[in-house]
């Protein structure tokens, strides 16, 4: 329960910064769909600052009303859930609407959509404003992207991007004193666009565009303080070079910059995460097979004491943990007679046997050569010797080696210990009380199991013909 909490919040703290978008995705919804709908009633009351009010500098009422249906559209709890059939049919209004603006501007010669529009607000012949073409332009981009998300997320993340690019030409406009980006979109409307813009931006956060600029990996970080850097450097330029400019070529060539740095990171990104990717299998691999025999597959020496902290002395919840360090018996027979490539079959073979009789929770090591260390976590004497007698019965009567046609049983010698956590004396020593009573296997005929005895006693016999197991087998 504890690795699996850890493991969840390793990936809570691997996305954190998307997380933080989701949060701000809803924020921004609402903030834009609560100015619209301020501005909209300040028409019919007239209690608001003028900087709001659709008068000369302020936004259409086709603007107004479109944003309101967008930012409702997108406002959600999750962006996880499916989009719903009223969700895409109010984008596919939006869209209709941007649609309709756009050819009164470009193709008709009269604009019966706007004059319809106008019509609901207070003083509305006074008012000679219109919904400008960026504006038509970036809230159609916008509800396209919507539409497409469910089914080409990465090209309506384009899309949406590209809305964008109208909205930032209108922001170094105002910025930098450009009086020729005014008439593009008014101050209200740029606040509105950017609002809705970047909520409908932040709802991609898992595409693959988007997604490793959000991670916490180390390309991850290095990418948002690039980004960070590219917008506050093209602010300085801003800053520094401008001037009285008429023709807009200024804000245009400040907005290019800023996209062409951002699109430069957004397109990096998914190489950078295959590579990070790629480098963390590495890793993994790497860290395997420092811990693992790579004839055997089992666990080497340096992996032993980990296993033994993790399990044992570290939560304190062992008292006991069986020690067992098995030998082949004359090995160097099966290397001399048939060659390294039949001994190193047995080898694995018998490492695969040994790990098919032990428990999840225990431990099978190639200690050296052809020795193996066998860790009960939990077993008592009589348990532990008892599953000694099993391993030596089963490797005595499932593996063996043809010599001249005839097949040879692979044996094994087994010492036993019990190592416990109460202090008295370390897992080292009680491997060395292990191996000492395998010796003394190996001096008694080998194919046997002995126990060592309390300390100074030696080491007694416990072979196939005199040991009685008084408890139950390990399970």
């Amino acid at each position: 329960m504890t690795a699996l909490s850890a493991s969840m919040g390793h990936r809570v703290t691997a996305y954190r910064p998307a997380l933080f978008l989701l949060y701000v995705q809803s924020v921004l919804a609402l903030s834009a769909l609560s100015i619209a709908l301020l501005i909209a009633l300040s028409e019919f009351s007239g209690h608001v600052p003028m900087v709001f009010l659709s008068k000369g500098n302020g936004p259409h009422p086709l603007s107004i009303l479109s944003i309101c249906i967008f930012s409702f559209a997108i406002l959600r709890r999750s962006p996880f859930k499916v989009q719903t059939w009223w969700r895409r049919g109010l984008f596919a209004l939006v869209l209709m609407i941007c649609v309709t603006r756009l050819a009164e501007i470009f193709l008709l010669k009269s604009a019966p959509l706007s004059g319809l529009a106008m019509t609901f607000y207070r003083d509305a012949p006074s008012v000679g404003i219109s919904m400008g073409a960026n504006t038509a332009l970036s809230l159609g981009l916008f509800s396209l992207g919507a539409l497409m998300r469910g089914r080409a997320s990465t090209v309506a993340f384009v899309v949406t991007v590209l809305g964008l690019v109208p909205v930032s030409h209108a922001m170094f406009s105002y910025f930098f004193d450009m009086p020729s980006g005014y008439g593009a979109m008014s101050p209200p409307t740029l606040v509105l666009l950017s609002l809705a813009g970047l909520s409908q931006l932040f709802v991609f956060f898992r595409t693959p565009l988007l997604r490793p600029f959000l991670s916490e990996t180390p390309w991850g970080r290095m990418a948002r303080r690039q980004a960070t850097a590219a917008t506050v450097g093209v602010f300085f330029l801003g800053v520094v070079f401008h001037g009285p400019d008429d023709t807009g070529l200024a804000g245009a060539l400040l907005s290019a910059v800023f996209w062409l740095s951002l699109v430069i990171l957004l397109a990096a990104g998914p190489i950078f995460e295959r590579i990070e990717r790629e480098r963390r299998g590495l890793s993994r691999e790497m860290h395997r097979q420092a811990r693992r025999d790579p004839l055997t597959g089992l666990l080497n020496r340096r992996a032993v004491r980990a296993y033994i902290d993790q399990h044992t002395v570290a939560d304190g919840r062992m008292e006991t943990v069986g020690v067992l360090l098995a030998d082949i018996d004359h090995f160097k027979r099966v290397n001399d007679t048939v060659g390294h490539m039949t001994g190193d079959a047995v080898l694995s073979e018998l490492g695969k046997k040994l790990q098919s009789k032990l428990r999840p929770s225990d431990l099978v090591a190639r200690w050296g050569g052809e020795e193996f260390l066998i860790l009960l976590p939990g077993a008592n004497l009589e348990q532990t010797m008892n599953m000694a007698q099993v391993l030596r019965a089963a490797v005595a009567s499932h593996i063996s080696w043809e010599k001249d046609g005839q097949r040879e049983p692979v044996t094994l010698s087994i010492g036993v210990a019990i190592y416990t956590a109460d202090g008295t004396e370390s897992l080292e020593q009680a491997i060395q009380k292990a191996d000492t009573a395998l010796y003394a296997a190996k001096s008694q005929g080998r194919n046997r199991v002995l126990c060592h005895n309390a300390p100074g006693s030696g080491a007694q016999s416990k072979t196939i013909a005199d040991y009685r197991p008084k408890a139950a087998a390990l399970h």
